[in-house]
């Protein structure tokens, strides 16, 4: 099985779907997940959080490892991350294939999609714009 590193986010729900064992995992803050929304069957795992906003990836690496923990062959398992827009989740990713992992892919147009030309997210592209399944609350 080949795995892309940039998915849509059709093709992200299709993963979902098509292996149970797979995570998708939300790295934006918790607020972000509060306020704006969060995709269905989804693990928040923060990139960063309030109140610094810095990544730690070594702390980010052990929140993932924690959250997998009961699982068999953990490098293996297949996480999707997303984030607003692409960019944290893709740093996520990285930092994960950094340690070891190897099944991984984000969703490259994110939560809320890319920038329209009045600077406003949610018009183009992302996660609730394509309609896949999401909650807020």
């Amino acid at each position: 099985m080949s795995y892309k590193r940039n998915l849509l986010p059709k093709m992200a729900r299709e993963r979902l779907k098509e292996n149970p064992e797979a995570v998708l995992i939300d790295v934006r803050t918790r607020a972000e997940h509060k306020y704006v929304g969060y995709p269905e069957n989804s693990i928040l795992i923060p990139w960063f959080d309030e109140p610094d906003l810095k990544p730690d990836p070594e702390a980010f690496y052990e929140s993932v490892l924690n959250e997998l923990g009961d699982r068999s062959e953990i490098l293996n398992t297949e996480l999707i991350f997303i984030c607003r827009s692409g960019f944290r989740s893709n740093e996520a990713l990285k930092c994960l294939q950094s340690n070891g992992f190897t099944c991984l892919s984000h969703v490259a147009s994110g939560f809320e999609g890319d920038l329209d030309e009045n600077d406003h997210r949610g018009n183009l592209n992302g996660w609730r714009h394509d309609g896949m399944p999401w909650f807020q609350g």
